[in-house]
């Protein structure tokens, strides 16, 4: 017969008990998470959809024609009455930007904030404060939008920062105020780091001219257009659209697309 150890009398020695917790509490712990990570995706596609229900009323105020582009004739008295901060309104055939457009005297404000001021992770699309109102007066203009994993906002933007053929799908950019129509056409997209004023620079001068600037950034960029280099000397006014790039949260750095003015309409 084996000899009987200090622990014959209990079923389950110490070490397989501590065992048995610790998988326990990890099985409880992976509950949780699982739990939490359920709810912060219940969450995010409420935010989505409610933000998308917002952009799609606001529609009615954009009503588009029926050729060409379809450019949309916009109805500024009507948008200002629900946010006297509407500056003009940003449209791209063929993809998902068809927003409005809102200035104030920070950069923080519509972060989080939907065009009718109400809370919301997707944000407004928004014109930089030290942009001279309503939008190309300056050298640059530059507007944010941000990148949303629902393909909303400028998340197409930072689409052709790794796809030049995304990128080649862009013809013209129009940006709408209340006097006038902007019709642009993209020059390339760039990925820059947070730091890099020059992308928010709303008039050069000095050494670093516009045209240096843009044949600068033009170095450094992941898709551009097969006319580029011929635009750039005659380009007096741009129009940069930033969004975060990449899909890895932290995002340090910028997608900005960077179009050079072709056009302007006076609207009737």
């Amino acid at each position: 017969p084996r000899k009987q150890g200090p622990y014959a009398s209990d079923p389950e020695p110490p070490r397989r008990r501590g065992r048995n917790f610790l998988s326990t509490v990890l099985i409880v712990v992976g509950v949780v998470l699982l739990l939490v990570a359920g709810g912060m995706f219940v969450k995010a596609q409420l935010g989505y959809r409610a933000a998308q229900s917002t952009y799609e009323n606001l529609q009615q105020y954009a009503v588009q024609d029926s050729e060409g582009d379809n450019v949309p004739a916009v109805d500024f008295d009507e948008l200002a009455k629900i946010n006297p901060d509407v500056v003009g309104w940003i449209y791209v055939p063929d993809t998902v930007i068809s927003y409005p457009v809102v200035q104030t005297t920070n950069n923080d404000k519509y972060l989080y904030k939907l065009f009718d001021l109400s809370g919301n992770g997707s944000g407004s699309i928004f014109m930089d404060m030290d942009d001279t109102a309503p939008g190309v007066v300056d050298q640059q203009t530059t507007l944010y939008g941000h990148h949303m994993y629902d393909g909303s906002m400028f998340k197409i933007i930072d689409d052709t920062l790794s796809s030049q053929e995304a990128f080649d799908k862009f013809d013209k950019v129009y940006y709408i105020t209340r006097e006038s129509t902007f019709v642009f056409k993209p020059l390339f997209t760039a990925q820059v780091v947070d730091e890099y004023v020059d992308a928010r620079r709303a008039n050069f001068d000095g050494e670093l001219t516009l045209e240096k600037y843009l044949e600068q950034t033009l170095e450094q960029a992941k898709s551009v257009a097969a006319d580029a280099e011929e635009r750039i000397p005659g380009t007096k006014q741009v129009l940069s659209l930033v969004t975060c790039a990449g899909e890895v949260i932290p995002r340090t750095t910028r997608a900005v697309m960077v179009c050079s003015l072709e056009e302007t309409i006076e609207r009737q």
